[in-house]
């Protein structure tokens, strides 16, 4: 199962002491016919990222811990999805964003019939996009930014309206790359 053979390739689940701010993300994969990949867009009354799709996750609290309960503490807020729905499979490496924030992506399954409700107070909408889209083709362009005198790219890809780029479509691509190892 697809599933089995990731959880091998993903790092295990870090649970160590947090001494920085520090924020964690879930990225939820569906089981099911058609595995699909889990994305929320952001409230436009947010006073930080309005109306940008992201995976769910946030910032590490005092009660968490780790970053593994962060992230599925957050998801549940988000999504309404409780950790015990959510199969932990493991972990990508630490990214950092562009204001240099470190966010562990963790990467969960879940069953798709699952019912799911936006947060009023943090989302517009939760939305998935199947793999096998990603594989057709759905990436639109690179993005090239700097940072800290490096030049970084990322993919931008666009899906049924949404945009995802930035923070999310860089785990993104690592994560399908990560995919394409196990079909092949």
């Amino acid at each position: 199962m697809m599933f089995d053979v990731l959880a091998q390739k993903l790092h295990p689940t870090p649970q160590t002491a947090i001494s920085t701010p520090q924020a964690a993300v879930l990225i939820l994969i569906s089981q099911g016919e058609s595995p699909s990949i889990l994305y929320t867009k952001r409230a436009m009354h947010l006073r930080n990222h309005p109306g940008e799709v992201c995976f769910p996750g946030g910032m590490w609290e005092p009660g968490d811990r780790d970053l593994s309960v962060t992230a599925l503490r957050e998801t549940c807020e988000e999504i309404g999805l409780p950790a015990s729905e959510a199969r932990l499979l493991g972990s990508l490496p630490q990214f950092h964003t562009r204001a240099g924030t470190p966010v562990t992506p963790f990467i969960a399954s879940f069953d798709h019939s699952f019912p799911l409700r936006p947060s009023d107070a943090e989302l517009d909408s939760i939305f998935m996009v199947p793999l096998a889209d990603f594989r057709r083709g759905i990436q639109v362009r690179v993005d090239r930014f700097e940072r800290h005198g490096r030049v970084f790219e990322a993919p931008a890809y666009h899906y049924q309206g949404y945009e995802i780029w930035g923070f999310t479509a860089v785990v993104t691509a690592q994560l399908l790359h990560l995919l394409a190892s196990i079909d092949s």
